[in-house]
């Protein structure tokens, strides 16, 4: 089990929402805690990425800039994603035993957050992958950037978004990101943002993940998928995930 003392931030999905949602892996809202990561292998992964960052981040939707399938251009991130105690620790804090995503072209992601005339925030949005571990690698005089969190139904929130609307601090919770800390989220059909940033900037590593036991719980549509991706070169492994892992699972989970 997790040792409590690494946790300083705990909130339940329901609590966030308003109400019980059917489509999660768990009661997993947000969790921040101590990661304990070795400081070389992130450091190493921060040097890394800054140095690709020039050639490989791109902003494509969202206002996000980033390096997509990270772990392609940094293999040492993998030693991360396939951690045995990390998965451990992931699996107590989420309330049930997951899994790294199969996906290589989301399964982990290097985000630059900033000013808006530099790298940007990323705009209100409700994730497709069930759940991520987002890591801060450098934090740098970073003025606002906080995880914002919409407190009620994500179809709601979205809806006040697309008429324009403002959405009131009264429905915002905030997460501080801290370096050394990790910030473990169901944001699948949870509206969320990076607050806008107006001064320095964040380099976070976002690995995503998914319930073992459940896999088919997932919003990423293959629409979803090609809107950042539109070589189609990742179809053949999202149709053997589909036929080997999802579909199994969803077959024996409805005989019982």
């Amino acid at each position: 089990m997790l040792d409590d003392s690494s946790v300083i931030l705990k909130m339940d999905r329901d609590e966030i929402i308003g109400s019980p949602s059917f489509h999660q892996i768990s009661n997993l809202g947000v969790v921040q805690f101590e990661h304990r990561y070795d400081a070389g292998l992130l450091n190493f992964i921060l040097q890394r990425a800054l140095n690709l960052k020039e050639e490989y981040a791109e902003k494509k939707q969202l206002n996000l800039k980033y390096i997509r399938a990270a772990h392609l251009l940094i293999p040492e991130i993998l030693e991360l994603v396939h951690l045995p105690s990390r998965l451990a620790r992931l699996s107590s804090l989420a309330g049930t035993r997951i899994e790294p995503y199969p996906l290589s072209v989301i399964s982990t992601i290097v985000t630059f957050s900033g000013p808006e005339k530099s790298d940007g925030a990323i705009r209100w949005h409700a994730d497709g992958v069930p759940a991520t571990e987002l890591v801060p690698l450098a934090m740098d005089q970073l003025e606002g950037g906080e995880l914002e969190l919409y407190k009620g139904p994500s179809e709601v929130g979205l809806a006040m978004q697309s008429q324009g609307l403002s959405i009131p601090s009264s429905n915002i919770a905030k997460v501080s990101h801290r370096l050394g800390y990790s910030v473990l989220g169901q944001l699948m059909r949870l509206m969320h943002r990076v607050s806008p940033i107006s001064k320095g900037s964040r380099i976070t590593l976002n690995m995503n993940i998914r319930s073992a036991d459940r896999p088919y719980v997932d919003d990423n549509s293959m629409c979803y998928l090609a809107a950042d991706n539109p070589d189609f070169a990742w179809t053949e492994a999202y149709i053997a995930d589909v036929r080997g892992r999802q579909l199994p699972a969803y077959l024996e989970r409805q005989s019982r």
